[in-house]
């Protein structure tokens, strides 16, 4: 009997020290002020710089290599490439980090009309080597007309020169996802007799629905746009 109580005392503890917590039958997403630290922390180390550069070092290679193939055949081809612009051409992270990530529409459009956001480096090399080699340039952005002034200020004073055309959202789009307008943008290009080698941006919605040969998606961490 002795041996039986012994057997069973070890049990009998745990399960009263379990008791004392309450355990949630859902998956608890992870803490938001933890995820801060984590995504600069990614950001901080480099590693974000090293990823956003090979991706865009991976886009120049096949742009660079469709127009050779296209100036083999006697540039029969007017090809283009389309370009995002916040966290693909121009980097918002100081921006993003003073305020902690988080910010609401009249805040973030104040920071475009500042138009002192500086280049990602490089993409500007894959900007200029793409207009070397006979390759233009389209910008599509989610950003809206009434900042179309400043968004030229700000790409010209960053480096970016020679664009062959500007796209931004109308300011009464109300669509829930910026996807369509991208893709229109894409096709009004397209109708223009130009190829589009390669969009690139750091959302999917840059490159879904089609009118390009193929996509390239930038790491962003920091914010998500449908």
């Amino acid at each position: 009997m002795k041996g039986s109580i012994k057997a069973i005392a070890k049990p009998l503890i745990i399960a009263s020290f379990l008791s004392v917590f309450s355990f949630s039958s859902y998956a608890e997403p992870n803490n938001l002020s933890l995820l801060k630290k984590e995504i600069q922390t990614y950001h901080d180390s480099g590693l974000y710089e090293k990823e956003l550069a090979h991706v865009i070092n991976q886009a120049e290679n096949y742009i660079i290599q469709q127009a050779k193939i296209n100036a083999r055949h006697g540039h029969t081809k007017k090809l283009a490439i389309v370009l995002d612009i916040d966290e693909t051409s121009l980097s918002n992270y100081n921006k993003m980090a003073k305020r902690e990530f988080i910010g609401d529409k009249t805040l973030i459009h104040q920071e475009i009309l500042a138009a002192n956001s500086p280049a990602i480096e490089p993409m500007l090399k894959l900007y200029n080597d793409a207009i070397k080699n006979g390759v233009q340039v389209f910008f599509v952005t989610g950003r809206v007309m009434s900042e179309l002034n400043a968004t030229r200020k700000n790409l010209l004073n960053a480096g970016f020169k020679n664009w062959a055309g500007l796209y931004m959202r109308p300011d009464s789009y109300n669509q829930p996802s910026i996807a369509p307008f991208k893709t229109q943008a894409r096709a009004s290009i397209t109708s223009q007799g130009y190829t589009i080698v390669a969009s690139i941006g750091d959302q999917y919605s840059d490159i879904e629905g089609g009118y390009m040969q193929k996509g390239f998606k930038l790491p962003n961490p920091f914010y998500h746009l449908p």
